[in-house]
């Protein structure tokens, strides 16, 4: 036996690195593109902002209502096959995308790469929780969210140069390409653990039975809805609208507006796992789910709110705000309270709420920047001014405000514990 465990000692490693590498993928397609390309998508869909709201939200439809049913999916069938089909079906979905200008072809294919994105995540908690010890499951937690953070802020940079070498449809192309490259990779490197010698002694749950534990714990509903307000500023700046913002608002280019919009996840990889052992050292879950969110909002607030800022300020707050949103311990602390065989399908659960903000936000944003527009139109693109996207930039900030207000009913648990 000893020798059987020396021999898969490195697996557990390989699969998470392998699946992180499908989340960092999937959050390439899903936030750069849609941020440095908006205004391209706007032209060649030939759709106004409020259009593009609603296609960016095609993903999130898709993504959020197949948290559950992915976390069920991965609770009761192979990982191994999850992970290959759910990444070839997001590159084939990316493809799609841009096969054709029909804006309704566009939305399908986006609704199927967000179908296929619904697993990533808890792909990579799955084998966290079932491979991994318990004490190491809130650190590496926040590892995968924090590399998944890295997408954006690589991506964003690297798609603003590399469509002035190569033209954005070919790029997207390539880059859907090497995504059913991914998925031949997963099949090779991923294992069942009911393959391996490992020792079964959980008591095994019924479907209904994680749905009712689910549904019926008021701490998995504020942990959700916490985990919403404080996702706002990544779902509506970081995947839409933050790059469009700061280059009507400050007069930069858009690589540079990239790499200040990417800011924010960058702070994201910091913050993620310096929250996770704030909560370790203080022995406290809530206590930096509090604090983060205060910080989130004051920061964005600032942005908001104080429009005479330099750039260099910019860079900054969208940093702290980023670095703020990485106190999501919501994933780790609602772990705690289930068992390993319905962790994938809860760990769906909050991820859902999480992606609410986005369906919510990016078409609303949409709304408001419409609505208060002055009729400016330029080469039959309509033309925003700075306060038309402050003015759509208000609704982040009261999220967040009501994420405040939810830490402080959360209801709090030590990381040090050991999960029920």
């Amino acid at each position: 036996m000893s020798e059987l465990n020396g021999k898969y000692r490195f697996l557990p490693f390989v699969m998470w690195y392998t699946v992180l590498l499908f989340f960092f993928y999937q959050f390439i397609a899903r936030s750069s593109f849609p941020t440095v390309l908006t205004e391209q998508f706007m032209e060649y869909f030939r759709i106004d902002a409020a259009g593009m709201g609603v296609l960016a939200s095609c993903y999130y439809w898709a993504y959020t209502l197949m948290q559950v049913p992915s976390g069920m999916i991965i609770d009761k069938v192979s990982v191994k096959t999850i992970a290959t089909v759910a990444t070839a079906i997001s590159a084939c979905g990316i493809l799609l995308f841009v096969s054709t200008p029909n804006y309704y072809t566009a939305g399908f294919g986006q609704m199927l790469f967000g179908f296929g994105s619904s697993f990533a995540f808890i792909l990579t908690l799955k084998i966290i929780t079932i491979w991994f010890p318990a004490s190491e499951v809130p650190v590496k937690t926040s590892y995968t969210m924090a590399i998944g953070g890295l997408g954006p802020f690589i991506g964003g940079p690297t798609v603003s140069y590399l469509v002035t070498k190569i033209s954005w449809i070919s790029l997207i192309k390539i880059f859907a390409i090497f995504g059913l490259f991914l998925s031949l990779i997963m099949w090779l490197v991923i294992r069942d653990k009911e393959r391996l010698p490992v020792n079964k002694e959980e008591k095994k749950v019924s479907l209904m039975d994680s749905l009712g534990m689910i549904l019926t714990s008021k701490q998995v509903w504020v942990l959700a809805l916490f985990t919403t307000m404080l996702y706002a500023p990544l779902s509506a700046l970081g995947d839409l609208w933050g790059v469009s913002f700061i280059r009507k608002a400050y007069n930069v280019d858009s690589t540079m507006a990239a790499l200040a919009n990417n800011m924010l996840y960058i702070g994201m990889v910091i913050g993620s796992p310096t929250f996770a052992y704030m909560a370790v050292f203080w022995n406290s879950y809530k206590k930096p789910m509090t604090l983060g969110i205060s910080m989130a909002a004051i920061c964005f607030g600032a942005v908001v709110f104080l429009p005479q800022l330099p750039i260099q300020a910019i860079f900054c707050l969208f940093f702290f705000t980023g670095f703020s949103c990485g106190a999501m311990l919501s994933y780790p602390l609602a772990m705690m309270i289930f068992p390993y065989s319905v962790g994938a399908t809860v760990s769906g659960f909050i991820n859902m709420a999480s992606m609410v903000s986005g369906i919510i936000l990016m078409p609303l944003i949409g709304y408001i920047i419409n609505l208060s527009w002055d009729g400016t139109i330029e080469n039959g693109i309509r033309v925003y001014s700075v306060n038309d996207y402050r003015l759509g930039l208000i609704s982040v900030f009261v999220f967040l405000v009501i994420g405040i207000f939810l830490s402080l009913i959360v209801e709090d648990r030590s990381p040090r514990q050991q999960r029920k």
